[in-house]
């Protein structure tokens, strides 16, 4: 496949990663994309990618196209002088008429959905940008589950994507090779995922002396319980998360929230 002309999804996990110059080879055309036709995981993706689609058509009711089928008018859409280009595993629509982008992947059982949102998310962002569709569902094969969530199009979080981007295909387009680069990780806690927000309570002193008493009267039940209904009282109706560097509390899909003490904590 012709790599060359565009910033695609698999190039943002690459430029995010900080691998600026085994990229910028590949689109300077100075050396030809890496062949992985004979991984098995990706051969495995590439099976399962219909059946993750059907599955997600069958619990959420949506219906779906395939852009990626015809190549030939794959939407490209030129930001500030970056041409990105949208290959979507697919669009949806629901019965009242509103668009999604949907991606699928599969790994292993080990990875949890926030590890594949904050991979995938400036993928997510570039394709709902190109395609102007502020939704994006995530559905995801972890071994042999299966889930999903909804993202939704955050500008903010874009722009600050775009901006690296932006600096990478500079490089590109004036022929300058690039330095080393590191990892360039995108808050993305306050973007919507499934209609809600993460927030971090670093700043809230009610709450970081909160979770210094629930880590220390982990010991003592009564105590211990007490504290615990007044860290999840904190969570407002709005949120997904609310974490500080002691502990974590999230809502789970049936809407009770979960408190774990983060590692080293303890």
């Amino acid at each position: 496949m012709k790599r060359t002309g565009f910033i695609g999804g698999s190039d943002l996990y690459s430029i995010m990663k900080g691998d600026w110059h085994e990229l910028w080879l590949v689109k300077t055309g100075r050396k030809e994309s890496e062949d992985l036709s004979h991984l098995f995981n990706v051969n495995l993706g590439t099976y399962t990618e219909q059946f993750n689609l059907d599955w997600l058509m069958k619990q959420t009711g949506l219906s779906l196209t395939y852009p990626a089928k015809h190549p030939e008018s794959l939407p490209t859409k030129i930001i500030d002088d970056v041409p990105y280009q949208a290959r979507v595993d697919a669009l949806a629509q629901d019965e009242e008429g509103n668009r999604f982008v949907v991606e699928c992947k599969h790994t292993s059982s080990a990875r949890t959905m926030t590890q594949m949102l904050d991979s995938y998310m400036p993928q997510m962002h570039l394709y709902m940008r190109v395609h102007e569709i502020k939704k994006c569902y995530l559905s995801v094969i972890f071994g042999n589950t299966w889930d999903f969530v909804v993202v939704d199009y955050s500008h903010d979080y874009w722009q600050k994507i775009h901006n690296e981007v932006w600096s990478f295909w500079c490089m590109v387009r004036d022929g300058i090779e690039p330095d080393t680069y590191s990892a360039k990780k995108i808050n993305w806690t306050g973007v919507n995922i499934n209609g809600l927000v993460a927030r971090d309570a670093n700043q809230d002193n009610e709450f970081v002396n909160l979770a210094h008493d629930f880590v220390n009267a982990s010991h003592t039940a009564k105590t211990h319980e007490v504290i615990k209904k007044e860290l999840r009282s904190m969570v407002q109706d709005n949120e997904r998360e609310v974490f500080c560097d002691l502990l974590t509390i999230k809502r789970d899909k049936r809407g009770a929230c979960r408190i774990s003490i983060n590692e080293g904590a303890a």
